[in-house]
This record gives structure tokens, C-alpha cells and sequence, in this order.
């Protein structure tokens, strides 16, 4: 079955049924506008309506839209009155393009303030469409694994999360959870919650659009219609693969600030962890462990590494275990990149040929430890090894010594974070496209502030170096040009899973998908 078009409509409360119903209204010719095959409204998107049996003024209005323009309408909680019973529910509705309400799901789990007042539903039951079958989970029913099993048994193609996160912590579960859902049932989830105030609780947005395990769009805490492959939506991240991503799991290093939201605001659909705490945890190879577990439950990430001082064999455990490469920063441990305890790395990093990610810039430590040109000696000794600078020393004369350090050493490419955009375009002419990897920033910054100061330097790229910059490079440095035979098997099983896809007559492919 073909991916329908979906927008999902993030909403603010409010307050007025009236305003709340004309907003919903115009919210579903906005996404028949943009070419949406289905239109999907967020919990409580009426607020506290009136609960009245149904059809009734709100869902008839809902009809016409549908009907007008030809597209499926699937809407978070309204409050209902079952005709039969006389109870009052929760409910979502899917109103088909004729204007047919052709189903209900009742909510089944309810808060303690709630559960009073609302009779719960018996079950999670499939809608059947022209298109195909669509699952409403509603509110807490959205976090329950026993519901969700019920939920996967029915073989959907659409499952809708009408959930509203209230925590940074809620909203980053529900989008994994989407994300890993999508891939268990090899379709399309996404969620779709209210922002704003409401009864007493602030909510935070975060809708999502993920389709078997690839993350196709998300919004932050703002209003928005979001769909998936839209010029029009407010980041296209397909294709984007960002390789200095911080997501603690240890203590950051004194000195370091740290931003515990980067995790879960708009980003690339390809993320490469690395931990800069993980290199003064007292045990390297258990921090490392704990990368590669996160990153097995993320279809969209893959872990790095942590590469310490005269821990050799903790380095060749963990690219054994799947490490897609390793990361170092010595000037952590007041130590110079020609340390023997440094060096000694090297070994181990020249046998499995993955990529090396090295912090350059000004950092916590006194500046001696973290000039650029004294990895001149290390970079020697792994020449078929990919290295990325993050941050590309970020300013000068670091800058320079790192520009210094890309054309003396092929093998070496610059990180775009946290570099001013002067110096980017600078690097940009000497040494081309194919030597710039974006990135995120690590804990300084956000995606959306690098991204768009990437977008700044599009008039001055053709289409194939965007590509380059943006995603290529990062996919040929960590799917492709270091991979020899048995790595390739080593880590076969891993990929798929990233993937999220079978790979063509069975093989592992040698590239990442266009996305």
C-alpha cells in the first residue's frame, strides 16, 4: 500500500468551542491545500466541547470539510455521549472523504481527575478506510503496551498517537516510542498533541511523522502543519545526518555546559552519538555500552565510541560490539593527542578502519591541550581512517590550524558547527563541498540554529554539493568507504535495523537509501 500524504495539524488550546472548531476547520483546507490525502486533529482539539451524541454540529462540520475536499478526517479526544448506553466517552473520530463518520475509538485509560466522569472503552479496535486501517490511541491509551500489542494484532496501516506530552521526558518517550511503533508494524504512526494550558497542565506539542522506523518530520512547541517531504514544512531533515550529537549519559566534564533538550528538538534523521562525559567515566567500556544500547533502541541513531588514554582493549571491545566509530578528546585528561597512552590508540583504530571523531576548539582546558596541530603526529599514523573535526577548531587561529591540518591530511574533514559562517564559506573555497559534514553542535547549541546557518551558504552550492554537505559525505564516511568485508558482516545485523528496511535480494547495501 502507497504512503497517503498526512499533515498533522498541532493546535493550541483554546478556550472557545466556537473559535476552536473554525481553527480545526481551516486547519483541514490548509492541509488539503498542500496536497494531504489524510488530516489528522490533535487531542482535545474542541477543548471541553459539549457532550452530546454524535453526529451532531461539531462533527457535521467536520463532514462537510471532508466531504468539500476530499480527503480523510482523523481527530484526537471529543467528549461524546454513547446513544445506546448513555455514558459518557472519549473519543476519536475518523470521518471518511464522502463525510462518513465510519468509526469511533473510546479512550481507556483516564486520569484520577477524570476517571469519575467518563465511562472507559473495552478495547483498541481498527477503522477501516478507502485508504486502509487506522488505530486511534488517545491519551494515556497511547503509553500502554498492552493496548499497543492490541493496537499491532490489528495490522494497521495508520496509527494515530492523540497524546500530549507535559515533560521534555514525555515528549521525547512518545517520539521514540512512535518511531519504534512505526518500525514494529512496517507503517506509518504519528503523534499528535495539543500545546498550551489546559485543565491545568502545560503541554508541551512534538508532533511526529514516522514511517517503518524513519523519522519523516516533527515539530517542536509552535503551531504548525506538518507534513512529511514538504517544502513548505518547517525543516526538511530527510537526508540530513548530523555527527556531533551529545546526548548525556554521564556527568558532562567541568566546564561544559550541557543542553538536555538537544535530544528532542527538530533534528537530522541520522544522528551520531558521542558522549564527551563517556571519556571521564571511571569505566570507559560500560559508558560505551550504555551509547551503543541507546542507540539500538533508535532506528535513527548510531553510537560512537569512547576512545581514553591507554584503553586500548575497552576501544577494540566496543568497535567489536558494533561502535560505528570512536571519539576523543585528551585535553580532558591534560593529555597532548602524541601521548603514548593516545598513541597506542592508533593500532587498534588502523584494524577496524571506522571513522574518528576528534573535539577541536576552545574548551575547559588550558589552551596548549587543545591546539589543533598537535594531532599532526596521530593523524599520520591512521591515514585509512575517516577523521571529522567537530567544530573545526571554531575560530582562529585554531581554524587555521585545522584548515592546515584537511590539506595536509586527505583523509580529514571539517565539522560545520559552531563555525562562524565567514570561516565556512573560507573552507568551503579551499577545500570544497566533499570536506564539510554538518553537524549539530554537541551541548552548545541547537539543530535549528546550525541548520540555519547552513542554509545560508546554499546560494553558493550547486545541488550535488548541498547534498554533499548535508548528508552524502557523513553517509560515505560511516556506511561506506571504511567498511572492509568482515566489518561489514560484524555489524550487518545493526545497519538493518538502522535502516529499518530489507536490504535488496537479501545483501547488506553498501549506501544509505535516499531517505
Amino acid at each position: 500500500m502507497s504512503i497517503p500524504r498526512i499533515a498533522v495539524c498541532q493546535l493550541a488550546y483554546q478556550r472557545d468551542l466556537d473559535k476552536a472548531l473554525a481553527r480545526a476547520v481551516e486547519s483541514v483546507r490548509q492541509a488539503a491545500s498542500r496536497g494531504a490525502d489524510i488530516a489528522v486533529l490533535p487531542e482535545w482539539f474542541l477543548g471541553l466541547n459539549p457532550v452530546e451524541v454524535i453526529p451532531n454540529r461539531l462533527t457535521q462540520a467536520l463532514s462537510r470539510v471532508a466531504s468539500e475536499l476530499g480527503l480523510i478526517v482523523v481527530t484526537g479526544s471529543v467528549r461524546v455521549l454513547d446513544g445506546v448506553t448513555i455514558k459518557k466517552q472519549q473519543r476519536g473520530l475518523v470521518v471518511e472523504k464522502d463525510g462518513t463518520i465510519v468509526g469511533t475509538q473510546s479512550k481507556v485509560n483516564f486520569q484520577p481527575t477524570e476517571r469519575p466522569w467518563f465511562e472507559p472503552g473495552s478495547g483498541i479496535t481498527a477503522i477501516h478506510t478507502r485508504w486502509g486501517r487506522i488505530v486511534i490511541l488517545l491519551g494515556l491509551d497511547a503509553w500502554d503496551q498492552d493496548l499497543w500489542h492490541q493496537a499491532q494484532a490489528l495490522q494497521p496501516e495508520l496509527v494515530v498517537m492523540a497524546a500530549s506530552p507535559r515533560t521534555v521526558t514525555e515528549r521525547n518517550h512518545m517520539q521514540e516510542l512512535a518511531v519504534s511503533h512505526s518500525l514494529e508494524i512496517q507503517a506509518t504512526v504519528v503523534v499528535a498533541p495539543i500545546i498550551g494550558r489546559f485543565s491545568g497542565q502545560n503541554y508541551l506539542g512534538g508532533a511526529l511523522i514516522a514511517h517503518q522506523g524513519r523519522l519523516l518530520s516533527m515539530a517542536g512547541e509552535e503551531p504548525v502543519l506538518l507534513m512529511a517531504d514538504d517544502p513548505q514544512a518547517p525543516l526538511i531533515q530527510l537526508g540530513v545526518t548530523d555527527v556531533s550529537s551529545y546526548i548525556p549519559q554521564c556527568p558532562p566534564p567541568v566546564g561544559m555546559t550541557t543542553f538536555a533538550r538537544k535530544a528532542i528538538e527538530p533534528e537530522a534523521e541520522k544522528k551520531v552519538l558521542c558522549d564527551w562525559g563517556a571519556l571521564l567515566a571511571d569505566d570507559v567500556r560500560d559508558a560505551g555500552r550504555q551509547l551503543l544500547a541507546m542507540a539500538q533502541e533508535n532506528p535513527r541513531w548510531l553510537a560512537l565510541a569512547p576512545a581514553r588514554a591507554h584503553q586500548a582493549e575497552a576501544l577494540n571491545d566496543l568497535l567489536e560490539s558494533g561502535a560505528a566509530g570512536c571519539f576523543l578528546y585528551p585535553a580532558l585528561d591534560r593529555l597532548m593527542p602524541y601521548d603514548a597512552g593516545i598513541m597506542a590508540l592508533t593500532s587498534v583504530m588502523a584494524r577496524f578502519r571506522r571513522p574518528v571523531v576528534i573535539h577541536t576548539g576552545p574548551g575547559p582546558n588550558p589552551l596548549r591541550y587543545e591546539s589543533p596541530l598537535l594531532w599532526d603526529e596521530f593523524l599520520s599514523a591512521i591515514p585509512q581512517c575517516p577523521v571529522i573535526f567537530i567544530h573545526s577548531g571554531q575560530m582562529r587561529p585554531f581554524w587555521d590550524e585545522v584548515l592546515l591540518l584537511a590539506h595536509r591530511h586527505a583523509h580529514c574533514y571539517l565539522e560545520t558547527s559552531l563555525v562562524p559562517l565567514d570561516l565556512l564559506q573560507e573552507a568551503l573555497r579551499q577545500l570544497g563541498a566533499a570536506r564539510l559534514v554538518f553537524g549539530s553542535g554537541g551541548a552548545e547549541s541547537l539543530f535549528m540554529d546550525e541548520w540555519q546557518k547552513l542554509e545560508a551558504l546554499k546560494p553558493l552550492l550547486s545541488p550535488a554539493e548541498w547534498n554533499d554537505i548535508t548528508g552524502q559525505t557523513a553517509r560515505n564516511i560511516f556506511f561506506e568507504s571504511h567498511m572492509v568485508p568482515w566489518t561489514r558482516i560484524h555489524i550487518r545485523a545493526c545497519i538493518t535495523y538502522f535502516l529499518g528496511r530489507p536490504h535488496h535480494n537479501g545483501q547488506l547495501c553498501h549506501c544509505v537509501p535516499s531517505l
